[in-house]
């Protein structure tokens, strides 16, 4: 009895996929007649208020999206999106950092190889079909569990392995899985998820295999073609090698060659540096080729100086540093495929494999790790020095008459800043025997009352070396915070509405003293 109902859920689950193939196949003609409606809808909106209209709407995009479901599973070719070359790692990244609200229950294992492989494809339908296969992994997992995203090239395929320690697939539906309107969730699902996956990956001539064990998971594994660029084919039937030829000739007979594919591996910073005066696309040239030649003699010191002579040289000029690690990075991706050509065209054993890619890894990590160090501390100093300038100009004690000053502040005082503020001019002062100060805050922003006692910190030094303080510029929001101080505060403060009044009154007591004075030159 348990057979027969086998066999007729079997026929069953048949006949709704070829019903799905014929609902596909007239999804073309709804969509537009579904078009039309929700346009004449929308006008019918403007002109008559109904409370139901966010019903009519929310379930003709549900139609409209369901029928867009069955074009993308009929005829994902008829899509419009151009072909492009795409990085499924990065991708797949991008894709994983949308269910971020699940990873506290769900830990994903990435393992991610030949990461710089790329397929040619559609991205945005690449990108919805991994979308869907990670998503009914997560369904898939009932509590915790694991997802598992593997990554890795094999001969001329780039594969994908997705893991999951979910309830896994009955190995009866296993061969209907990716048909319309077949769902192993039997409540929600609508079978058009998987049907996508499906033809996306046909359309891209990839297969899928599926293994899965129920209560233990499922796993989708993904082979898709390697992207094979022309120039990499048209490099390889370029290179020279003879049979006794040895690593350092073999990159000396084929230099043309290698500094073309660099050219194209670090296409970026070679356009970035062209317009570059302390570093030319010649010299990216030329240091690569001096890494290679120091690397081949075992020079280590001289790696090292070359590329503490580069670090700051780039650091020079204005291009950041990243620039650099792109053309680092091209560089050792250039060097390890022409390697694996003269492994695979000249047959040495693995051992002198091992022994030479660890020489030249090392070299290669010297010079990347060294020029870093200097690069930074050229930067840093350079830093240190613009800031020492800034703090020079940090305080400005303008003397305007016989010992009076001016000191404007000017910007953000955070604490750092008042420190240096209140330790040159405290100094300022002294050296110059200032007896009277105007401090003018119209143009300062003090962020906290904390920092306000600063300024009151500093306005008691000066006073305690006999030099007297007038405040200007206090603006609404500042006297705001010093209400909110103790109020011995306010009887300390001699204050000035502006900076222009304070010094035309100081001018007008200087000319009433001056003549005062002169009259009194004159009675004698």
């Amino acid at each position: 009895m348990d057979e027969q109902k086998q066999v007729e859920k079997v026929q069953e689950l048949e006949r709704l996929s070829a019903i799905g193939q014929i609902s596909a196949g007239i999804a073309h003609e709804i969509r537009n007649p579904l078009t039309a409606v929700k346009g004449f809808l929308q006008l019918m909106q403007q002109e008559h208020d109904s409370r139901y209209w966010d019903i009519v709407n929310s379930e003709l995009e549900q139609a409209i999206s369901t029928v867009q479901n069955l074009l993308v599973v009929s005829k994902p070719e008829k899509l419009d999106e151009k072909w492009s070359d795409v990085n499924l790692c990065q991708l797949l990244d991008s894709i994983l950092s949308l269910f971020e609200n699940e990873m506290y229950r769900v830990k994903v294992e990435k393992r991610f190889f030949n990461v710089n492989c790329q397929v040619s494809g559609k991205r945005n339908q690449l990108k919805r079909a991994f979308f869907n296969l990670l998503k009914n992994a997560f369904e898939a997992i009932e509590g915790e569990g694991v997802i598992t995203v593997e990554h890795y090239r094999s001969g001329n395929e780039v594969c994908l392995h997705i893991r999951d320690t979910g309830k896994g697939i009955p190995s009866d539906m296993l061969p209907l899985l990716g048909t319309p309107f077949f769902s192993t969730k039997t409540e929600t699902g609508t079978g058009l998820g998987l049907a996508q996956v499906y033809a996306t990956f046909d359309d891209h001539k990839a297969s899928i295999d599926v293994n899965s064990t129920e209560q233990e998971g499922t796993e989708f594994i993904i082979r898709m073609p390697l992207l094979q660029k022309p120039w990499e084919e048209q490099m390889k039937a370029e290179l020279v090698i003879e049979e006794n030829m040895d690593v350092r000739q073999f990159f000396e007979v084929n230099r043309q060659q290698f500094n073309r594919q660099l050219e194209i591996e670090a296409q970026n910073s070679f356009e970035i540096v062209s317009g570059l005066k302390f570093v030319t696309t010649q010299d990216l040239i030329d240091h690569a080729n001096q890494i290679l030649s120091l690397v081949h003699d075992g020079m280590t010191q001289e790696i090292i100086k070359l590329a503490q002579e580069r670090g700051v040289a780039w650091a020079k000029s204005d291009v950041p540093i990243i620039t650099k690690m792109e053309w680092f990075y091209a560089l050792r991706k250039v060097i390890w495929s022409f390697l694996r050509e003269y492994y695979l065209r000249v047959g040495i054993t693995p051992e002198e494999t091992f022994e030479l890619s660890e020489r030249i890894s090392d070299a290669l990590d010297n010079f990347i790790i060294q020029f870093n160090v200097v690069f930074t501390k050229y930067r840093d100093d350079v830093l240190k020095s613009k800031q020492a300038i800034i703090d020079e100009l940090t305080v400005p004690l303008i003397p305007i008459f016989s010992q009076i000053a001016v000191l404007p502040l000017v910007g953000t005082l955070d604490d750092s800043r008042m420190n240096k503020i209140e330790e040159r001019m405290l100094n300022e002062i002294e050296q110059r025997n200032i007896q009277k100060v105007y401090i003018d805050l119209s143009a300062a922003s003090i962020p906290s009352p904390e920092t306000f006692q600063k300024v009151l910190r500093m306005i008691d030094g000066i006073n305690l070396l006999g030099c007297q303080v007038v405040v200007t510029g206090i603006r609404a929001k500042l006297v705001k915070t010093i209400l909110d101080l103790d109020k011995s505060v306010i009887g300390k403060l001699v204050v000035e509405s502006t900076l222009q009044q304070a010094l035309l009154k100081e001018t007008a007591i200087g000319k009433a003293l001056s003549q005062e004075t002169q009259g009194e030159i004159g009675t004698e």
